[in-house]
């Protein structure tokens, strides 16, 4: 396995990694808030790229605008969605007619959910610690999610735990994963297993 250097867009920095075996799709990996330490290296996402490249996919990883390499200003959330495009179109572009889905930590699952609303389709979708509240702790309105997302979620999550996405979202399939907060300390290559698992199971049900 080995991992590559690239620019998404031509603007955001980007690292791919590259499976041993012949690549069976590509996953796009999305990072949390920047303004609290995230960046495509947080080790969360570096986890989840691990996990899926195991299984036999591309993983993208980038950073959002104004982040790390990344050209551009920080939008605090406004236009970061766009990214998540960008990023799914050079996922396209790298790996022409394979199944291409997403795996997003807290504020990149959040913005998925906005590229999403925003028309974005992709084929399998993976979603990680998705917030309900604001890093001050504030309620925040969840962009759509589709019926059937899968979400994996910490019983202890501060910004949002398994019991209340369940009774926000009854039509997401929840996997909780016990005895964490929202960072998954100790339990991030569990979290890559499940997040891998999903994604093998939508990709493989798409025909090229």
């Amino acid at each position: 396995m080995r991992e590559e250097a690239l620019r998404v867009a031509g603007r955001l920095e980007g690292t791919l990694r590259i499976p041993d075996e012949t690549p069976r799709g590509i996953v796009v990996v999305a990072h949390p808030l920047a303004t609290h330490g995230g960046t495509m290296r947080n080790p969360l996402v570096a986890a989840l790229a691990r996990a899926v490249a195991h299984r036999g996919f591309y993983a993208l990883r980038f950073n959002f605008r104004g982040v790390g390499e990344s050209a551009g200003e920080w939008t605090g959330g406004e236009e970061e969605w766009r990214d998540v495009g960008d990023a799914v179109e050079e996922a396209r572009r790298i790996a022409p007619g394979l199944p291409a889905g997403i795996a997003a930590y807290s504020f990149g699952a959040y913005q998925t959910l906005r590229w999403i609303a925003n028309g974005g389709r992709v084929d399998g979708l993976a979603l990680v610690g998705l917030p309900l509240r604001s890093v001050d702790l504030s309620r925040q309105p969840l962009p759509p999610v589709p019926d059937g997302t899968f979400i994996v979620a910490a019983e202890r999550d501060q910004f949002g735990n398994a019991a209340e996405l369940r009774a926000a979202l009854p039509r997401a399939r929840i996997a909780e994963v016990k005895g964490v907060d929202h960072f998954f300390v100790g339990q991030r290559d569990a979290v890559g297993q499940l997040v891998a698992d999903e994604l093998v199971r939508a990709l493989a049900s798409t025909v090229p």
